[in-house]
């Protein structure tokens, strides 16, 4: 209706934040029909039918997070931070186990455990187990977690005396991830160019030592010297662009449309893929130990399929990447298509699971 504040929630089985409608009747539990089906299933495998696996496990989300706190809590070690705060470093690390333990459980509950393996892999009894995480109990607190992190992505913009200084860590750490993989990007493709230090420098009026830090890390250029240099390798700008962005710390200044946001996911995994050297699509495939199949990773980098978060992740660590750093511009997707209005592009669509392929 005309003038009405929209109402989110977050399903109970994806952990994705969906508009609640308006008007009488139950309050929707689920964002849409596939996942409301997917829930009956799982609840009909845990009473003894074949149990249905999901997608999206909750538990792996979680450990991504835990890896950038984990950074974190390391960086301020190494920089004999005040104990203050390396405990509210160390604080944020214990809640976020805390969640990832309830998120563990559920996962293990959706593949079929019973309360006796559950109990068993904590160490505790099948009583405690029962009472410590049960499936509202459970919800309860992925809910929470996600409520918190949907606030912190809409104050994302703000400048950064708004933010938590634990946030702001995260992104300069990010930042740093990006950076490197931006030297590695520039490096391989002045090696495949064949041109010397000094060839590059006379042709773009750089100093030798000023190319040889940028290509070595030590420099992170401005975004001119970034494109000329690509464009004298015999580059694409664009497969750049993300992970300049990221090693400036430049997010999007506003909500992209669904193209925008496809593009930016694209750009920033054919930039990985370029930082770790152009590797075959078969050596992609192995290092993801056979989740994602070769045909998968040919249609994900050369753009024309989406993957599902599953997929995203697993290629951005077999790539080297960390998939807490590429996982915002995924979800900016997702956003998309509830506050824009564009069509969705055609072939927008995620990929189904990887089936087995011969080593």
């Amino acid at each position: 209706m005309a003038g009405t504040i929209p109402r989110y929630d977050i399903c109970r089985y994806c952990q994705e934040r969906f508009a609640q409608s308006y008007g009488p009747g139950r309050k929707k539990e689920y964002c849409s029909i596939a996942c409301r089906q997917k829930a009956q299933r799982d609840r009909d495998g845990r009473l003894g039918q074949r149990p249905a696996r999901s997608a999206h496990p909750l538990g792996r989300r979680i450990a991504e997070d835990l890896q950038a706190l984990s950074a974190a809590l390391l960086e301020a070690e190494y920089d004999g931070r005040p104990l203050k705060e390396l405990l509210r470093c160390a604080g944020e690390v214990a809640r976020e186990v805390e969640y990832y333990t309830a998120a563990a459980v559920h996962d293990a509950r959706t593949k079929g455990a019973d309360w006796e393996q559950v109990a068993a892999a904590a160490q505790v009894s099948a009583t405690t187990a029962r009472t410590r995480w049960t499936e509202s109990r459970v919800q309860e607190r992925l809910k929470r977690r996600a409520t918190g992190r949907a606030a912190v992505r809409q104050t994302a913009t703000l400048p950064a005396p708004g933010r938590d200084a634990a946030e702001d860590r995260l992104l300069a750490q990010a930042a740093e991830r990006a950076s490197a993989k931006l030297a590695s990007a520039l490096s391989y493709l002045h090696r495949a160019s064949e041109l010397t230090i000094r060839d590059v420098a006379e042709q773009t009026s750089l100093s030798p030592s000023y190319v040889s830090r940028i290509l070595s890390g030590e420099r992170t250029p401005a975004w001119p010297v970034v494109r000329t240099l690509v464009d004298l390798f015999g580059g694409d700008p664009a497969e750049l662009a993300v992970l300049f962005e990221s090693a400036h710390g430049l997010g999007p200044r506003a909500r992209h449309a669904i193209p925008d946001a496809v593009a930016r996911l694209q750009a920033a995994l054919r930039g990985l893929h370029l930082a770790a050297g152009r590797p075959q699509f078969g050596a992609v495939r192995r290092a993801s130990r056979g989740v994602l199949s070769t045909q998968a990773i040919r249609e994900i980098l050369e753009g024309e399929m989406v993957p599902g978060w599953e997929q995203t992740s697993t290629l951005v660590t077999a790539l080297g990447g960390w998939p807490a750093d590429v996982r915002p511009l995924w979800e900016a997707i997702h956003y998309a298509f509830l506050f824009c209005l564009d069509p969705v592009p055609e072939g927008f669509r995620q990929l189904p699971p990887a089936r087995p392929e011969s080593p």
